[in-house]
């Protein structure tokens, strides 16, 4: 985990509308987008005043090093995030972070499989431009209900190869994402798999990780009140019975490393 995060004021530059109810924001961050690894978030204050009184978690979906800017994938989920929504280029907004830990990789060339369901992409998009630029070989598996809801399918594209499912066809092939992952790790070898989106598709990933004895880390997200660690009302349970903050230890995983219950 980064020691290092801020309370930043940041200003707006870009917000644009990428599927319905889903935003693709762009802030001047110039410390956080030096200091952020993959996987790592930031805690966003979606008011101006006290209600919503809690800030936002939201995952670091790309960072831009040279122009100082960090970008987010998120979907209007309530109060908040509807907020934030209606923000334009110009305004500040106040953030917490980089927080929490991300995902680990060797420097080394390897050959990495990343999967994301729906919104579960957001921070998988940082973590492939950084092994884009350690040349590892990538393939990205991107699951989603409707061709609407396939997100940054052409920037992942620039990384590496993509494919994509949708449950009702209209984009891809039909099915369900776990069919596609199962079928990619029998017809193909791979050193690691870095996953993120709802449980049933984490708990697939565990389950594949252990058959094909792959390692693989899993992004979790959860709903979270502080963000760095202090209030423990976002704890999950660790295999050996202690829990784990997912702010704090996490939010990304080894998937052997945690018990997800649902």
């Amino acid at each position: 985990m980064s020691g290092f995060y801020s309370e930043v004021s940041s200003q707006i530059v870009e917000q644009v509308s990428v599927a319905p109810d889903c935003y693709l924001l762009t802030l001047k961050a110039p410390q956080v987008a030096a200091a952020a690894n993959p996987g790592q978030f930031v805690m966003l204050r979606c008011s101006t005043g006290y209600d919503p009184f809690l800030r936002r978690p939201l995952s670091i979906h790309q960072v831009l090093r040279e122009q100082g800017k960090i970008r987010f994938l998120y979907r209007v989920k309530g109060k908040g995030t509807a907020w934030l929504s209606e923000r334009k280029p110009g305004e500040r907004v106040s953030l917490l972070g980089p927080l929490g830990r991300g995902f680990v990789y060797s420097e080394k060339k390897k050959k990495g499989l990343l999967v994301g369901a729906g919104i579960g992409v957001a921070p998988l998009l940082f973590l492939a431009e950084e092994l884009a630029s350690l040349e590892w070989q990538l393939v990205t598996l991107i699951g989603a209900r409707t061709a609407s809801q396939v997100l940054r399918g052409d920037a992942f594209s620039r990384c590496g190869a993509v494919k994509v499912i949708t449950e009702d066809g209209s984009a891809g092939e039909r099915g369900l994402l776990l069919q596609l992952l199962e079928r990619e790790l029998r017809e193909n070898d791979f050193d690691v798999i870095f996953g993120c989106g709802p449980l049933p598709v984490l708990k697939g990933i565990q389950e594949f990780s252990r058959r094909f004895g792959i390692p693989a880390q899993i992004a979790l997200e959860e709903r979270m009140a502080c963000g760095v660690g202090a209030c423990l009302g976002c704890v999950c349970q660790a295999r050996d019975r202690t829990y784990l903050r997912v702010c704090r230890e996490g939010p990304v995983f080894a998937a052997d490393e945690v018990i997800l219950d649902g």
